[in-house]
């Protein structure tokens, strides 16, 4: 393996310890790439860092980076150069694997599994994680995982259809893993590979949050949609459908989806997305009616809204403001 297709991590202080990287050679250190002081900006810059870094070094679709077409090629139509770039990408996967207890790994452009780390592999019922190879998530023993399976491949085939090769994904994943129930932030950028040009698949990690943050901001919604869930944060470009919507609107939109009433997401905000005039039940009111004409919809009653709302998506995909909250940020 070449040189800078290497990561290392820095060892020895206790915040690297902390997350699991007590051993560890990584290059990019702690202090390279957070503030101490911030635990979440931490683990998710640091986790951040390292999915840059090993990701950078046909089918009809191509997405753009900087003015250059990138295209998305499948395994079969890989080149010599491509397949050494993929081997690179997992011998990376296997050093941090054999240095941390971290959650890691890659898919093709068909959501099917390249390599993970053990972290992951015991998470989802396998081993170690040269297991997941070959698998797609519903072919993964942790029925959690199976369950879930088709949002992940969507969450996949959204990220690879962007027009940003540089783009992220985080999604909160809350379900029972073959370790226990867990809470889990789950990062994902696309693996590209410059010199040809070539997104190759995607890369994803994760890191554990405390699932009574989301039940405490959001407590019925075992009661709506079950226990478990798969929820992405929507930071600027709103889902398809509700593009027009501004942010306020749209969080107003996440709370209808949840079954509130008005008079329930008047308090909610009025506490957490305080406004020089508190809201009451009749403002939200209004927000619905503007929600619906810009929805089209001629049918102003809440069910039908809701419904709407539903079905376009909105359940899975959380207001940034409200997302951060989740891990760990002090305000919305």
């Amino acid at each position: 393996m070449r040189e800078h297709e290497r990561v290392d991590i820095a060892p020895g202080n206790r915040c690297c310890q902390r997350h699991g990287f007590a051993n560890s050679r990584v290059r990019v250190t702690c202090r390279d790439v957070c503030s101490w002081g911030d635990a979440r900006n931490h683990r998710e810059n640091l986790l951040g860092m390292l999915l840059k870094r090993i990701a950078t070094k046909s089918d009809a679709r191509n997405v753009e980076e900087g003015g250059m077409t990138y295209n998305l090629v499948a395994p079969e139509n890989f080149t010599a150069d491509q397949n050494q770039f993929v081997r690179s990408f997992e011998e990376s996967v296997k050093l941090i694997s054999s240095q941390t207890n971290m959650i890691l790994g890659g898919k093709d452009i068909n959501s099917r599994h390249v390599i993970s780390t053990d972290a992951y592999a015991k998470a989802v019922g396998l081993s170690r994680g040269t297991e997941v190879s070959g698998r797609l998530d519903c072919e993964m023993p942790c029925e959690g995982t199976a369950q879930f399976a088709d949002s992940y491949v969507l969450e996949d085939q959204e990220l690879l259809s962007y027009g940003d090769p540089g783009r992220k994904k985080s999604i909160l994943n809350i379900h029972e893993y073959s370790n226990g129930t867990k809470a889990l932030i789950f990062e994902k950028y696309v693996l590209k590979d410059h010199s040809s040009r070539a997104i190759l698949g995607t890369i994803y990690g994760a890191y554990e949050v405390a699932a009574s943050s989301f039940f405490s901001l959001i407590p019925n919604y075992a009661l709506e949609f079950g226990i478990g869930c798969s929820i992405e944060n929507v930071n600027g470009d709103l889902i398809g459908g509700i593009e027009k919507l501004t942010e306020y609107e749209y969080e107003v939109c996440f709370l209808l989806a949840m079954n509130w009433n008005f008079k329930q997401i008047s308090g909610f905000m009025n506490k957490h997305r305080p406004s020089a005039n508190p809201r009451v039940a009749d403002t939200i009111c209004k927000c619905r009616n503007r929600i619906c004409e810009k929805l089209g919809l001629d049918d102003l009653r809440k069910p039908n809204l809701r419904d709407k709302l539903i079905a376009l998506g909105v359940h899975r995909k959380m207001p940034s403001s409200f997302f951060y909250r989740l891990i760990g940020s002090k305000s919305l």
